[in-house]
């Protein structure tokens, strides 16, 4: 049996653009089975103008204002869907034709509790830049637990899932939907990525444009989806914008290649002359080594000589204390008498010439 699917659309005075994405949310190729309107408060005339579409399909729920952006609204939504999956429309984002068709066969194949698709960024000047990432691959899994990478009108979940892990955390005053998805994937979640975009997401935050021109801009695309000729034109538009996704992708992927491959020459220079440092440090070591022995020796040569310079000292002082007695005694005048006499006797005893 064919999954069951319920869209919730959150919404708080955007009459305009809410009824343009519950239009998107109506004309599904696959019907969803209930879209439940989620009016926080509203005060614009949203409620009227939603009812008046006439779709028994669609619910309406006129909700009082809640803090932020009401997650607990969205609680509600869960609560009431009879769809075995939801997915979450931004008030002022559109679904293509087919997007609950191409979730639709991940989900009846029986093994998902996380289908995503890929979004396009539609910026003020119409430019378009593709967004969203593959939950089931583990690189951008991880991912989600630094940054949000899917928006949330491009994921859907199995609401049984969603209602076990605690729904929507509703003391958050933003990203809740961030929160969400990754509570989903840290619970387990099996999770699938369709090949093909399938939601134009038109970002409110930073966006400055005055409200009338972001209505009539929704409008132009609106319209242009609901043309087969024209909606054919879009997906070849929506194809080459990831062709171009990729290429800079590619681009960044090789100039960060080529500065990881600078910064690892730069480390292996660096460590080159670490290595020429460190020799030359040893070689120093050495040679300090060396010259602590030198001179260590010649200490010890210096310690020697001291020793004798004062053993000569000592025999100095003897030598001196010596005749210094021997003056005194008188033996010097004994010496002047006895030097001639030992003169004549030398004389007596040399052989005669």
């Amino acid at each position: 049996m064919p999954t069951g699917f319920t869209i919730a659309i959150p919404t708080h005075d955007r009459r305009e653009t809410v009824l343009l994405a519950a239009r998107s949310a109506l004309a599904q190729t696959r019907a969803p089975e209930q879209v439940i309107v989620l009016c926080d408060g509203c005060t614009d005339g949203s409620v009227e103008a939603l009812r008046a579409l006439g779709d028994e399909r669609l619910e309406v729920l006129d909700l009082p204002k809640l803090p932020a952006y009401g997650y607990a609204h969205r609680n509600t939504a869960l609560e009431h869907a009879r769809g075995e999956v939801i997915a979450y429309l931004a008030d002022d984002d559109l679904l293509l034709p087919d997007h609950l068709e191409r979730l639709g066969e991940y989900w009846d194949a029986g093994d998902a509790d996380l289908v995503s698709s890929p979004a396009v960024i539609v910026h003020p000047d119409d430019a378009l830049d593709w967004i969203g990432e593959d939950w089931g691959v583990e690189h951008f899994r991880e991912a989600m637990a630094a940054m949000n990478t899917n928006v949330m009108a491009s994921v859907s979940v199995r609401a049984d899932f969603a209602r076990e892990i605690g729904g929507w955390d509703a003391s958050l005053p933003r990203w809740a939907d961030w929160n969400l998805w990754w509570r989903c994937l840290e619970s387990g979640a099996r999770a699938w990525t369709a090949a093909e975009p399938t939601v134009l997401h038109f970002r409110a935050t930073g966006r400055d444009q005055p409200w009338d021109e972001r209505v009539l801009q929704n409008t132009r695309w609106a319209e242009r989806i609901a043309d087969p000729d024209e909606l054919r034109e879009v997906r070849r538009l929506l194809r080459r914008t990831r062709s171009e996704r990729d290429e800079r992708r590619l681009r960044e992927a090789a100039a960060l290649s080529a500065a990881l491959e600078a910064q690892r020459s730069a480390c292996a220079a660096a460590e080159q002359r670490a290595a020429a440092g460190s020799a030359q440090l040893d070689a120093e070591r050495a040679d300090r080594t060396a010259l602590t022995g030198e001179v260590e020796g010649l200490r010890a040569e210096n310690a020697v000589l001291e020793r004798d310079r004062e053993a000569l000292r000592a025999d100095r002082d003897d030598a001196r204390a010596l005749l210094e007695r021997i003056y005194a005694g008188g033996w010097w005048r004994l010496r002047a008498r006895l030097l001639p006499a030992l003169e004549r006797v030398r004389r007596a005893r040399s052989p005669r010439r």
